[in-house]
């Protein structure tokens, strides 16, 4: 089970990035990645994470891993998939085993 849930959160990295950089993630793109039957445990777990990534203060977005910016929304985009993309497969794999506990 741990192998399917860490290629999971490999594939969830990028819109999860997205969602943190106030860029559209549309339900398409995560279906295409993990499934119809994913797309529920997935959308919750992209809010969840993307939520603690960035932080905006008037329309600057800076990082909340490492609290480096200002940033544009591409800039962030760049900055979390080079330098956090480890960390963030990380926190999606542990957010995915938690709703898969609540399921089971």
């Amino acid at each position: 089970m741990g192998d399917g849930i860490e290629i999971t959160a490999e594939k969830l990295v990028e819109p999860t990035v997205k969602k943190a950089c106030h860029m559209n993630v549309k339900d398409d793109e995560v279906i295409k990645l993990v499934g119809i039957s994913m797309k529920e445990i997935s959308l919750k777990v992209i809010d969840r994470v993307a939520f603690w990534l960035s932080q905006e203060e008037n329309n600057i977005l800076y990082c909340r891993l490492c609290n480096k910016g200002p940033f544009t929304k591409k800039g962030l985009y760049l900055h979390l998939l080079r330098l956090h993309r480890d960390e963030i497969k990380y926190m999606l794999s542990e957010e995915i085993k938690l709703e898969v506990k609540k399921v089971i």
